[in-house]
């Protein structure tokens, strides 16, 4: 019995932990999982190593919220995050960084392959089916990616830099990806 009870305990304890770390509604790591990542990345990379981060916005979520409805929304999110989870290589990491906006942590990659990956998940998601889901306008992402291969570069600072390729894309009508003018 009392076997029983220290494995149910282990067991409930392991389930809070994965819980902790795992976004409910889409599957992905979570934003904690990724900052976790992100700094065990940092501390632990070598002159040379190449990492890339993308950061994805889904476009006018806030629109398609107010006029299909959460419901349609979280969908939406979900498909999306199977779309990006699809996209990328085994080695790679993606989360739901927070509200509509993903991010993808690359490991060993070039600015080429990184935008070649970003591009994938831009057009798996314009492929989703969103009138199954109900939505007759067709989904968008706009991505931003960043690369970098010195070893004291902070993922932070590689997340800053995708970010504002992010915002790029957005300024510059949405619906694509943009580089780190870093990189470029």
């Amino acid at each position: 019995g009392e076997l029983s009870v220290a494995l149910a305990r282990v067991h409930a304890q392991q389930a809070a932990e994965t819980r902790a770390r795992i976004d409910a509604l889409t599957g992905l790591p979570n934003r904690r999982h990724f900052d976790e990542l992100a700094s065990i990345l940092t501390q632990g990379r070598r002159v040379g190593d190449a990492l890339g981060v993308l950061m994805i916005d889904i476009d006018h979520f806030k629109k398609l919220n107010d006029r299909h409805g959460h419901a349609a929304g979280d969908a939406v999110l979900r498909e999306v995050g199977r779309a990006i989870a699809g996209g990328v290589r085994s080695e790679d990491t993606p989360c739901r960084y927070g509200g509509e906006e993903f991010a993808v942590i690359l490991r060993r990659a070039t600015l080429e392959q990184a935008v070649e990956v970003a591009q994938r998940i831009h057009d798996a998601v314009a492929a989703v089916p969103t009138r199954q889901l109900g939505i007759e306008d067709p989904g968008s992402v706009s991505g931003g990616v960043a690369v970098g291969g010195e070893s004291g570069l902070a993922v932070t600072e590689l997340v800053e830099r995708a970010d504002r390729a992010l915002y790029a894309a957005k300024r510059r009508g949405r619906d694509r990806v943009e580089v780190d003018e870093t990189a470029a």
